[in-house]
């Protein structure tokens, strides 16, 4: 049986490590008519039980716009854009763009496949500097580096400075109120701040607050791993891990 856990910050997790493979399908969530959350999965190795693999959530989102499909970051796994690509074909829509909100590999994972596919993707001057540094294809396009528009008064792009890594934007949906945080954002449910091989943990603090004071409408807060949070309570906890380091 497999152990799932939400947030990427247990020790005897072996990150470098894959164990053998299994790919679990894409999970499909309706959030609210327009926005649908894609959760993609990932197996490593428990040092501590080698014979029980865990498995960590990767969150990325869906924009519907009429016929359009917009992707907010990619899975995790390259192999499961096949069956991403079914799930927008089956509803008649066309994707038009995709953006990643920071260059790791958990948002950035299907990257490669978009590219090779003919797709626009968008990632600021940042991102797309440190994709190219860790030997990955930049994205295609070029956001501002502080405030983008990806769709006008529908998607917007926020750079509220580093946290989790240098780069990590966050994704803010106006109408809906909804704001995707990504890995700059720890869900309710994890107490640690997680993995900090890329972090600025003496800004990562101040950056959620910027987020927060631009967002104070904010009604669902999506993290990069785990689950949904209500109101701005997603933003405050990681706002109280950050100072507490």
């Amino acid at each position: 049986m497999f152990k799932f856990i939400t947030g990427i910050v247990v020790a005897f997790v072996s990150f470098n490590t894959l164990s053998a493979p299994m790919l679990k399908p894409l999970q499909f969530e309706e959030v609210t008519t327009n926005i649908f959350l894609v959760k993609s999965f990932r197996e490593f190795k428990n040092l501590k039980s080698p014979d029980n693999p865990i498995i960590i959530d990767a969150n990325s989102l869906i924009y519907i716009d009429g016929k359009d499909a917009y992707l907010i970051d990619t899975p995790w796994n390259a192999e499961n854009m096949p069956q991403l690509m079914t799930w927008i074909e089956n509803r008649d829509l066309t994707l038009k763009k995709t953006v990643f909100t920071h260059f790791h590999e958990d948002q950035t994972g299907g990257l490669e496949y978009l590219q090779e596919h003919g797709f626009d993707t968008y990632a600021t001057k940042l991102t797309n500097t440190l994709l190219v540094k860790d030997n990955k294809k930049a994205a295609n396009h070029e956001l501002d580096a502080q405030e983008s528009v990806l769709l006008d008064n529908k998607i917007e792009v926020f750079y509220p400075g580093p946290g989790h890594s240098k780069d990590n934007s966050v994704v803010w949906f106006p109408k809906e109120k909804v704001l995707l945080g990504g890995c700059l954002m720890r869900a309710n449910e994890v107490n640690t701040i997680g993995w900090t091989g890329d972090a600025d943990l003496a800004q990562w603090a101040q950056s959620a607050k910027n987020v927060l004071i631009k967002y104070p409408e904010t009604k669902l807060v999506i993290p990069g791993h785990g689950d949904i949070g209500k109101g701005t309570s997603v933003i405050s906890h990681t706002v109280n891990i950050a100072e507490s380091l």
